[in-house]
């Protein structure tokens, strides 16, 4: 098929060649090169699906939705591809516009891998995603929104940890995320509605273990489990929280990086296991997911499960969380890569009928 492998390029493009070199181990770019260092797994990434897509036989072509939509609409209109591999994570350098791209996808008839524009635009809004969990009785930590200066809730228990409302890939969460009083929370506060121009959001922490819980569909639509990955803080340097914090995620010359260790399948209880999987396809429900997603989950001393957040469209490179569930699930990256694109084919088949 006419497969459009659409992506968008990081604000900071001169940075590209860390990126594509970061594999050698005598390269030692400054620091500075890790500036919206998520931004540049989007590259990453697509380069090994444009490539796992050729590899099926499909014909290729790709596409960066940079800062002028007018293009895309050319593109679309002009190029006429039969399905969409989405990747597209942000539009005019703004994260908050990404369901738009996928709106206009849906305007140009064009079936596409990943979840729709509602999804999107909810997984961005983390204040109301929790809304519908809490409203579909699906367990997640108590929190609150600070739009201004807000007293903050007596019901809230510290610690808390706050983050920007409107982000995602961790970013704006670092080690002074955690807050013990309300001093603390004012000051974190502030800083998040500076320094990020929004809302900050301040839940409840939940000292324990954290799981993620991939979820990948079937043509029909219904979702399977991959197996359960656990994020280990064992070896974490003692004063730091056991958080999942940017550094964690994307800093890899980082000892927090380094420290904060993927296992998967995680060693859990048999009965945690079968409780994170249904409550993970709840959550991924009650969101709207589709095709493919990721479900962020703690649970405490008592066991008690707690969803973080659902994710639609996560990182799918070859070295990614949800890539290391489908290899523990015995699939290849090609295989997973082709059976997401499969659905929505499957969607393109159906609406042809």
């Amino acid at each position: 098929m006419k497969v459009a492998v659409i992506y968008n390029e990081p604000k900071n493009t001169a940075s590209e060649d860390h990126w594509l070199r970061r594999s050698d181990p005598t390269y030692r770019p400054p620091s500075a090169e890790f500036i919206d260092a998520s931004e540049y797994g989007v590259l990453l990434q697509m380069r090994s699906i444009a490539a796992a897509l050729e590899d099926h036989g499909h014909h290729v072509s790709i596409f960066s939705a940079d800062d002028d939509p007018r293009r895309l609409v050319t593109f679309l209109s002009e190029d006429k591809p039969d399905v969409i591999f989405n990747c597209c994570e942000a539009i005019l350098g703004e994260s908050k516009l990404e369901m738009n791209v996928a709106a206009m996808y849906e305007l140009f008839g064009i079936p596409y891998t990943g979840s729709g524009p509602l999804a999107l635009g909810l997984a961005l809004d983390k204040a109301l995603a929790k809304s519908v969990f809490v409203a579909n009785h699906i367990p997640t930590p108590r929190h609150q929104l600070f739009k201004d200066s807000e007293k903050p809730d007596p019901m809230l228990q510290f610690p808390l940890i706050v983050k920007p409302v409107h982000e995602d890939a961790s970013i704006g969460i670092d080690a002074k995320a955690i807050v013990h009083n309300e001093a603390a929370l004012a000051k974190r506060v502030k800083f998040i509605q500076g320094e990020f121009e929004q809302p900050a959001l301040a839940e409840e922490f939940i000292e324990g273990r954290e799981l993620n819980v991939a979820v990948l569909a079937a043509s029909d639509g219904t979702f399977a489990t991959l197996p359960i990955s656990e994020i280990t803080f064992d070896r974490v340097p003692q004063g730091m929280p056991h958080i999942v914090s940017y550094e964690a995620k994307w800093v890899e010359e980082s000892p927090i990086y380094q420290t904060t260790v993927p296992e998967c399948p995680a060693d859990i209880p048999e009965a945690t296991a079968r409780e994170a999987r249904d409550i993970a396809l709840r959550a991924a429900a009650a969101v709207g997911l589709r095709d493919y997603g990721r479900v962020d989950l703690r649970f405490d001393a008592s066991g008690k499960l707690f969803v973080l957040e659902a994710n639609p469209n996560p990182d799918i490179s070859e070295d990614a969380g949800f890539m290391r569930a489908a290899r523990a699930s015995g699939r290849t990256f090609t295989g997973t890569i082709n059976e997401i694109l499969e659905c929505a084919i499957e969607r393109k088949s159906k609406r042809a009928r």
